[in-house]
């Protein structure tokens, strides 16, 4: 049992309701009031649980990236989390930018007016007619191997392509007019492109020379005796016909044109069509 001697807590309080060696509270606490009935604190009582259940959940992201609890003073993640979710989808947008460009079936265009095609049709989009007049959408008859004929007499090249290609792969001879007539080889699509919508992006290169064409019965020399007749230049003697051709896969996309005077110059190329989607 307690005594009431003075100074053992159980003395008569001061007249003014004090007690002089208790330490003051803090200032910015302002007045307290303490009410009568509790219930009258059920508001900052919600509001003390809600910043600690907020508390807690800072602390647990804390320990996810490996840190303490957070402590008066410390500093706020918030602006490092923003930081690394900008610094990740930037990085994953990149990624995605770069490989949706990369698988992007396009033809590359070539030439001068590469700054042109690069708004143009896509090539197999591109539509030509054939010697009928029929009206043939490239991306019909892919994969397939253009051979850009104008001015050359190909007619034997074209052939020998043709009977070498692979089951799936098209020969599609273009020039300004139809090289070919209908009813040639099955797997053999010579199209007409005036406007040069195809042979415009696939110019042949500088190093190549029209395949020159001879006449049959030159005049005789002025020179030549009477008798002596003018020799004619022999098959052997004339460049092989030459020709461009385009491999196009089944994509769409276009590859390196390959200068062609046999079929030996695009075996490769057929064979790599042949293995294409």
């Amino acid at each position: 049992m307690g005594d009431l001697r003075p100074g053992n807590g159980g003395g008569t309080p001061p007249d003014d309701g004090a007690y002089p060696d208790l330490p003051d509270l803090p200032p910015e606490w302002g007045t307290i009031i303490i009410p009568d009935d509790p219930a009258e604190l059920a508001a900052e009582a919600d509001e003390v649980r809600r910043e600690l259940r907020r508390q807690a959940w800072r602390n647990r992201l804390r320990a996810l990236v490996g840190l303490g609890p957070r402590r008066r003073g410390d500093p706020s993640l918030g602006v490092p989390l923003v930081i690394m979710s900008v610094a990740v989808v930037t990085t994953l947008l990149s990624l995605f930018v770069v490989t949706w460009d990369h698988n992007r079936a396009t033809t590359t265009p070539v030439g001068p007016d590469a700054a042109l095609q690069e708004t143009a049709v896509p090539l197999p989009a591109v539509t030509l007619t054939d010697a009928a007049g029929s009206r043939v959408r490239l991306g019909d008859v892919l994969p397939a191997l253009l051979l850009m004929v104008e001015g050359c007499d190909c007619g034997e090249l074209i052939a020998d392509i043709a009977a070498a290609a692979p089951k799936l792969v098209t020969v599609v001879p273009v020039s300004e007019q139809a090289a070919c007539a209908v009813g040639t080889e099955k797997n053999v699509r010579c199209l007409a492109d005036p406007a040069g919508v195809v042979t415009g992006r696939f110019p042949a290169p500088a190093d190549v020379a029209p395949t020159p064409t001879v006449d049959p019965s030159p005049p005789p020399s002025p020179d030549a005796t009477a008798g002596e007749v003018s020799p004619t230049p022999s098959a052997s003697a004339l460049p092989p016909p030459t020709a461009v051709a385009v491999p196009v896969d089944g994509n769409g996309v276009a590859h390196e044109p390959i200068v062609v005077t046999s079929v030996r110059d695009v075996s490769a190329a057929l064979a790599a069509l042949a293995t294409s989607d």
